[in-house]
């Protein structure tokens, strides 16, 4: 395992480059959305199927038992806690709406959020508003653009049930103080919901930290898994506190005719029916950045980010769309004359994948800063320089 305070070489690049076959034909600047797979992860994918091919999928999971145990005391080696805090789930998606609906509204409760919270965690505020006459109060950005966290901290009161965040918002490189927003949750004795599907894997998070209750997140972006897994922690409090929405025979075993018990560990949030193998490469994509070292996979990502960013915001014809504190590897900007989708269609057909963030994604956001779509580009460490050089000129031709 190398150091993960050492900077990458030339040559290791070339060499974690050589790993991804996707990056030999393909300038790739969308991994916030699904990056590119290694070959580890990519080979324990293939592997697990030909398992499967020979035995079926019961028995390739019965001889892959503790393989895929490894993968719960992996995402504690990456983020804190213990193995027995992580459950994993279909989607990011999935493993937050597990979480939020087992957390009981009743009239007059209320539900704390930011104002660049991603719009499925919001409608699902909406929805049990409606339901249970909930409320939902949203924590402002101040005049720097930022989370205003002391307006957040005046929002709560003995009616809060949940304060509920975003990491990373999904349509801009903002980074929301969320240690921050722990420390007011504990004080406040208020369960706390961190979404970091947009950060894990691309900065430093740790749930001990952060003092998050409750953390999801994917495999499919900044992490370089495949997609069709997403994950929980959850504190042993937590978990205690909370009922599940809904149990499965993975959550509970139906003891006698009149009574079931719960599992004691984040598992009762899981389904027994499971994508095996993508499991077991996200655990594959897991190792894989543990061992080439978190470190300087998130220094070069956000020095990457950063060129990028102050590069392309002076290319002729652009206007930058992030927030002025961005710093998360998520650029968005807009083209003179152009339209978001547009300018994408654009760059495929020239070989390099990029993705657009409409209002809907985040629209308390977008909509107060008059941004109706943006191109998202999101760089990753092993990305180059000269993929950087070789963007900005396709976008100034454009």
């Amino acid at each position: 395992m190398t150091a993960p305070d050492m900077e990458f070489t030339s040559n290791q690049i070339k060499a974690l480059r050589a790993e991804t076959p996707g990056a030999a034909n393909r300038l790739h600047f969308d991994n916030c959305g699904a990056a590119l797979m290694p070959e580890p992860v990519l080979k324990a994918l293939r592997d697990h199927i030909s398992l499967e091919e020979k035995v079926g999928g019961y028995v390739a999971h019965e001889q892959q038992f503790a393989a895929h145990g490894k993968v719960y005391s992996s995402l504690a080696a990456l983020l804190g806690g213990k193995a027995s805090n992580y459950a994993l789930t279909s989607s990011a998606v999935d493993a937050w709406n597990k979480a939020f609906y087992s957390v009981a509204l009743t009239p007059g409760d209320n539900i704390v959020t930011a104002f660049n919270e991603y719009c499925s965690n919001y409608v699902a505020f909406l929805q049990q508003a409606r339901r249970r006459g909930a409320e939902v109060r949203v924590a402002r950005a101040g005049e720097d653009g930022e989370l205003d966290v002391a307006h957040l901290e005046g929002l709560i009161d003995d009616k809060t049930k949940l304060i509920a965040v975003a990491q990373v918002p999904s349509s801009s490189g903002q980074v929301n103080p969320v240690a921050e927003v722990g420390r007011i949750a504990r004080g406040r004795g208020v369960l706390y919901l961190l979404d970091a599907c947009q950060a894990v894997g691309q900065m430093q998070v740790n749930v001990n930290d952060i003092g998050c209750d409750i953390l999801t997140g994917t495999s499919r972006k900044f992490m370089r898994g495949p997609r069709g897994v997403g994950f929980m922690y959850i504190s042993d409090a937590a978990r205690r506190a909370l009922e599940p929405a809904m149990l499965s025979n993975q959550a509970a075993a139906w003891v006698d005719a009149e009574r079931y018990e719960l599992r004691d560990d984040a598992r009762v949030f899981e389904d027994w029916e499971r994508n095996v193998g993508a499991q077991l490469a996200f655990g594959a994509a897991i190792d894989y950045l543990l061992e080439i070292g978190p470190g300087r996979v998130f220094n070069r990502t956000r020095a990457l980010a950063a060129t990028l960013r102050s590069v392309l915001y002076k290319a002729p014809g652009v206007t930058g769309t992030c927030p002025p504190n961005a710093r998360a590897a998520i650029v968005t900007f807009n083209k003179a004359g152009m339209k978001a989708p547009d300018v994408k269609a654009a760059l495929e057909a020239k070989g390099i994948g990029v993705q657009v963030a409409s209002v809907m994604h985040t629209r308390l956001d977008l909509e107060a800063r008059n941004v109706e779509t943006t191109v998202r580009v999101s760089p990753h460490y092993y990305n180059t320089e000269d993929e950087i050089e070789r963007f900005i000129g396709a976008v100034s031709a454009l």
